[in-house]
């Protein structure tokens, strides 16, 4: 039934598409006022899903864009914390060895200078020396 109807008002479309010179000829106001009025819906209509489409680009755009922003962000604030940890870990461990290098060099000069200052006292003649 409904195919029916869409045939029949398909013709009529086409019909009236076809002779519109005749109609606006028999019936000058009223055709004259119907295509304005469908001309004036048709733009409406297309003005308003235009407005739509560029709204719901717009916002799509706005979301995409504050997305990667986000993104870029947090990926930057990783790596950089990644770098401060890795630096840090390599500072500390440079102190470290520096550190343990100088109490081994300490130790050493404490340990040679005590044999040192040892052997020149075992070796030290105090007598002959007095009786010179």
């Amino acid at each position: 039934m409904l195919i029916k109807l869409g045939i029949i008002g398909t013709f009529l479309i086409l019909g009236g598409m076809m002779f519109s010179t005749e109609i606006s000829t028999l019936f000058p106001n009223t055709s004259g006022s119907l295509l304005d009025l469908l001309k004036s819906d048709m733009n409406y209509l297309n003005e308003k899903v235009s407005g739509s489409a560029e709204e719901r680009l717009d916002t799509s755009i706005d979301k995409i864009v504050e997305n990667v922003s986000n993104n870029v962000y947090e990926g930057i604030t990783e790596t950089g914390d990644k770098l401060v940890e890795g630096v840090n870990e390599t500072i500390s461990e440079v102190i470290t060895e520096t550190g343990d290098n100088i109490k081994n060099g300490i130790l050493q000069s404490h340990e040679s200078s005590q044999e040192i200052i040892t052997d020149e006292i075992f070796n030290l003649d105090l007598i002959n020396n007095i009786l010179n």
